[in-house]
């Protein structure tokens, strides 16, 4: 047996629509150049168990097998194409409007499908045309149509200008998003340095502060506002504001910051400084 052209799914008429199946047959039997008188069985052979059952009912009291191949495609045709109203199917066409993410090829595809029973004759172009422009909601495809001139225009065209204006649109919202991305990126490092340098700063002047030792006192970990020793007077130079251990005029010797004599005293008593003060060896 010659290889076939093609295939040919089984007919189930609860799911699938005769028309297309029908169509879908003839070419199949036209192409591999099957015999007519064969045609009726390719047809049998291809229908599912409820499809054949209601063929066999439709042919009654005739049995299936023996009913000609144009008898069989009347009966079915008859059963299978439901009666039109082509008012309403022009209803459906001229209220047709494209939907939110339909393209655009998509959008005028699914209008020649409303089309097709609406018997429009000659003016089918001009008025596929109209609903294509009028079905478009408010956007920039919509504005670039209206400022066209309707004596010269034609639908391929129209398709042609929308899909032009609707990359056009994706392209820019591509760039505007890039663009967006750049901004937030730049806005988060700049702000993400100055965070770190803030940080730094912050605990470099603490640091700083940790490490100052009080002029009043000579000791670490507190400012000259806040020593307790602040209103003391120096038992070297008489002045007040600060102890001997740090005071800049010296009877004898050079003194280093931290050095103090056990035996001396500023007429008070910290233990901090007894602590920290230690005891030179002369």
């Amino acid at each position: 047996m010659a290889q076939l052209i093609g295939n040919i799914s089984e007919f189930d008429y609860k799911t699938q629509e005769w028309q297309i199946f029908y169509k879908k047959l003839e070419n199949f039997l036209k192409l591999n150049k099957v015999l007519a008188e064969d045609w009726c069985s390719v047809l049998i052979a291809h229908l599912s168990d409820d499809s054949y059952r209601l063929v066999r009912n439709l042919v009654h009291p005739k049995e299936v097998e023996i009913v000609q191949w144009t008898e069989l495609v009347r009966v079915l045709n008859g059963h299978f194409q439901p009666k039109r109203s082509t008012f309403a199917d022009r209803a459906k066409f001229y209220g047709a409007i494209r939907m939110d993410g339909e393209k655009v090829e998509n959008w005028a595809a699914r209008l020649r499908g409303l089309a097709v029973h609406c018997n429009f004759g000659t003016e089918l172009d001009t008025l596929l045309r109209d609903r294509f422009i009028l079905g478009l909601k408010v956007g920039p495809e919509r504005d670039r149509l209206f400022e066209q001139d309707s004596n010269s225009l034609t639908l391929s065209r129209a398709i042609e200008i929308a899909q032009e204006t609707a990359c056009a649109r994706a392209a820019r919202a591509d760039v505007d998003g890039s663009e967006q991305l750049i901004k937030q990126e730049m806005v988060y490092r700049v702000s993400e340095r100055r965070a770190r340098g803030a940080s730094a700063q912050a605990e470099s002047s603490w640091a700083s502060a940790a490490a100052a030792r009080c002029a009043v006192c000579g000791l670490k970990g507190h400012s000259v506002e806040k020593c307790r020793f602040k209103d003391y007077k120096c038992m070297i130079c008489g002045k007040k504001g600060h102890l001997k251990k740090v005071c800049s005029v010296k009877k004898v010797g050079k003194l280093s910051l931290n050095n103090m004599d056990d035996n001396e005293s500023d007429g008070h008593e910290c233990k901090k400084c007894d602590l920290y003060n230690l005891r030179i060896s002369k």
